[in-house]
């Protein structure tokens, strides 16, 4: 078995908060207010204490695990609420500690977020799908504060045994992935995508991380430069626009080779973000990009016209750029923040049934195919 700490260190540092780190992440963290970061800290207090003794798989304490899950949700952007119930995730399976008493200490909403979470067990065997789709119908966010749990005990997996490492990894594989692609939360799927690679295949997991560090040395400056290009471009038409690149994540490059594409036609294998300001704008930098570059014959898809079911809008289209196929991804601020958050941008209940829904029916496809 491979180091984990080699590949994913990163992500590991990121979300393993300790309870001082969680203190200092959560005042800046600008989606809450001071009353709710005061709920925050009662439900960190509440799990340190019921938690108190208890140890997990790797000998550290166990509130290590309901902090990191909770921090990984304050970093997504979630709300107090979410952040508050996955602190307090475990007390009811764990503790003595009843619903009635989170009800009476926290509210419905957090306590109901909290049995959300406590009817999902960890047993594959179980229709975990269901639990899930039940929990979803009552309020989405408790499939949040599941997601996670989940990641951080994909983060920490090595301290189990073998045996149990590819149960779990292949319950994420199957279940928690798809779930956050219907959900439109893409950072999530790429690490529990890379997660599970890395814990099923440690072989194609080593041959697909070496490439994709490859094309990162290869095609990074392209990016770059179709990047600085267009923003001075826009920038004598006074457009400001920001933006980021990446090379896709290795789980999603082995799943594309799995169903038989060549490297080289993966349409988002490099792909570029452009943040400007307005919504018009983003059709302004589209016809910059043309200009830079080749565009491919109908590669426009226009999510801002027409957005996906999860929220995601973008003006997507690939080019070709100093012999590099590139997928260039314009928005706005607001449509990025929306897009990192998927579904959970926007609480809405008709919107949150129209998903829930559509979880349930894609599920099914995949139960169908097991």
């Amino acid at each position: 078995m491979l180091d984990t700490k080699k590949y994913f260190s990163k992500l590991d540092n990121q979300f393993s908060k300790g309870y001082h780190e969680f203190i200092n992440l959560i005042p800046n963290c600008k989606q809450f207010t001071s009353n709710e970061i005061a709920m925050i800290y009662k439900a960190l207090y509440k799990a340190i204490k019921l938690h108190k003794g208890q140890k997990r798989k790797t000998g550290e304490p166990y509130v290590n695990h309901p902090i990191a899950a909770a921090s990984i949700l304050a970093i997504y952007g979630l709300d107090f609420e979410t952040v508050s119930a996955a602190l307090l995730h475990d007390t009811i399976e764990d503790t003595n500690y009843t619903l009635q008493e989170c009800e009476k200490d926290f509210g419905s909403v957090i306590t109901s977020l909290v049995d959300g979470v406590t009817k999902i067990g960890m047993d594959v065997n179980e229709p975990t799908h269901e639990k899930i789709l039940n929990s979803a119908r009552k309020d989405i966010r408790s499939v949040a504060v599941k997601l996670g749990d989940r990641l951080h005990n994909m983060h920490t997996l090595s301290a189990l045994k073998p045996a149990k490492q590819i149960e779990i990894a292949t319950e994420t594989k199957d279940f928690y992935v798809p779930i956050t692609r219907i959900l439109g939360i893409y950072r999530l799927k790429d690490e529990l995508q890379d997660l599970c690679l890395f814990y099923l295949d440690n072989e194609s997991f080593l041959k697909y991380y070496n490439l994709r560090e490859k094309l990162k040395q290869e095609d990074n400056k392209r990016l770059n430069d179709l990047g600085q290009n267009a923003q001075e471009l826009l920038s004598k038409i006074g457009i400001g626009m920001r933006f980021n690149y990446r090379v896709k994540n290795v789980g999603g490059i082995y799943e594309e080779i799995l169903n038989n594409k060549d490297i080289k036609d993966i349409d988002d294998l490099l792909a570029i973000k452009m943040i400007v300001n307005e919504p018009i704008m983003c059709y302004q930098a589209l016809g910059i990009v043309n200009n830079l570059s080749k565009p491919i014959y109908g590669g426009v898809e226009d999510y801002i016209a027409s957005p996906k079911s999860n929220g995601y809008k973008s003006l997507n289209t690939n080019v070709i750029y100093k012999d590099a196929n590139i997928q260039t991804r314009i928005r706005t601020e607001d449509m990025q923040k929306t897009n990192d958050l998927g579904v959970f941008s926007d609480l809405d209940t008709n919107k949150q049934k129209n998903v829930t829904d559509q979880m349930k029916k894609e599920l099914s496809k995949l139960s169908k195919k097991r």
